[in-house]
């Protein structure tokens, strides 16, 4: 399956909201990056704006574009194709269109996974997938504050995107979230996933957190 490049699972960062300041970096042209204002952004292309300067004098239309941002746990790294150009003095409107998306994981997030204490099932849907491959349930089998590995049947590719929940141990809490695939292997003929999260409500990552902790105080005491 291929990894179309879209924005959808990060359609619910703050900094991808209307109002949004990110920095833009223009291939060849300029070396320091540019402050873009996001206006309007949908899972296939974001529309932003930035100030004019009349003496770099710069014809984006065409150009290859990089932004990016950190979070806690990874970096986004998206480039952009710019198809629309208006200007609006002093303001340039850019519409950019996604040619591909890359998340990695911070090194301070680079937590060890454990095993839960509980056996805990995992629906999933796996974004962009035909109908009959788009829906499964895995098993947890281990996790960290930033990262997934779980156990499954069904065909999950590495690169893919997931919307996945379970519920959290001894508090009863569902956690609802957004995955990359960044590893895949097999294991007893089931495909094992390695997966890190790209979009998660900050309460529901305080239950991992919390979770994975109290595994840890109980192991070690």
């Amino acid at each position: 399956m291929a990894d179309v490049p879209s924005l959808h699972p990060f359609l619910t960062d703050k900094r991808l909201q209307r109002g949004g300041v990110l920095q833009m970096l223009v291939s060849k042209q300029v070396k320091s990056p540019i402050p873009i204002m996001v206006e309007h952004v949908k899972a296939g292309y974001l529309v932003v704006s930035c100030e004019s300067n009349e003496k770099e004098n710069l014809q984006l239309l065409g150009s290859h574009v990089r932004v990016r941002w950190e979070t806690e746990a990874s970096v986004q790294t998206v480039d952009f194709e710019v198809v629309q150009e208006q200007i609006v003095w002093p303001i340039v409107l850019l519409g950019m269109i996604p040619l591909s998306v890359s998340v990695e994981v911070t090194a301070k997030a680079k937590q060890d996974p454990i095993a839960p204490d509980y056996i805990i099932q995992v629906p999933y849907k796996v974004m962009g997938a035909r109908p009959s491959e788009e829906k499964g349930e895995g098993v947890l089998l281990k996790f960290s504050p930033t990262r997934l590995i779980m156990g499954t049947d069904g065909y999950i590719a590495k690169g893919d995107f997931i919307n996945l929940s379970f519920t959290v141990p001894h508090t009863k809490q569902e956690v609802v979230g957004m995955a990359k695939v960044v590893e895949k292997s097999f294991s007893d003929s089931q495909a094992v996933v390695e997966m890190i999260f790209t979009d998660i409500h900050e309460n529901n990552h305080l239950l991992i957190k919390n979770y994975y902790k109290k595994l840890l105080e109980t192991a070690s005491s």
